[in-house]
């Protein structure tokens, strides 16, 4: 079992941290007034928490010739052995539905038939060889 985290962009790391911040400080102002309705309070806490768990939990683990990917409640799984190509990508209009990534330069990974996905491992050179290892057929782009 491999693990691999993700590369983050130093402007979506500040973004996403600089929204968690303003989150706290208004459930912290909102409770000093006692007032506050119960369910706004719920929906921030409630962003806040889904925020931190991307934040925190973004990574993908190669383990039995599947690849795992998770950021914060978004998970799967790939069969290696149905990945058809692996594409370099760098820039902010990523042409994927599902990217469990904190960057903005990775991988497009496309299975099955018409399916991709968009990571980026920390250590992608190490990523690529193991992907690699479990099927040398990978077009890599």
């Amino acid at each position: 079992m491999k693990r691999f985290l993700s590369t983050k962009n130093t402007f979506t790391i500040f973004i996403l941290w600089g929204l968690v911040v303003f989150l706290i400080s208004i459930l912290a102002l909102n409770l000093n007034e006692g007032n506050t309705p119960l369910i706004p309070l719920i929906v921030i806490s409630l962003v806040t928490a889904f925020v931190l768990w991307v934040l925190l939990d973004t990574r993908y683990v190669i383990k039995n010739n599947f690849l795992l990917y998770r950021s914060g409640p978004i998970r799967g799984r790939i069969d290696i052995t149905k990945i058809k190509s692996i594409k370099r990508h760098s820039g902010l209009n990523v042409p994927v539905m599902l990217k469990p990534s904190l960057d903005t330069k990775g991988f497009i990974v496309t299975y099955n038939t018409f399916d991709d996905l968009f990571i980026s491992p920390i250590k992608s050179d190490i990523f690529l060889e193991e992907i690699k290892k479990i099927n040398p057929q990978i077009e890599l782009i």
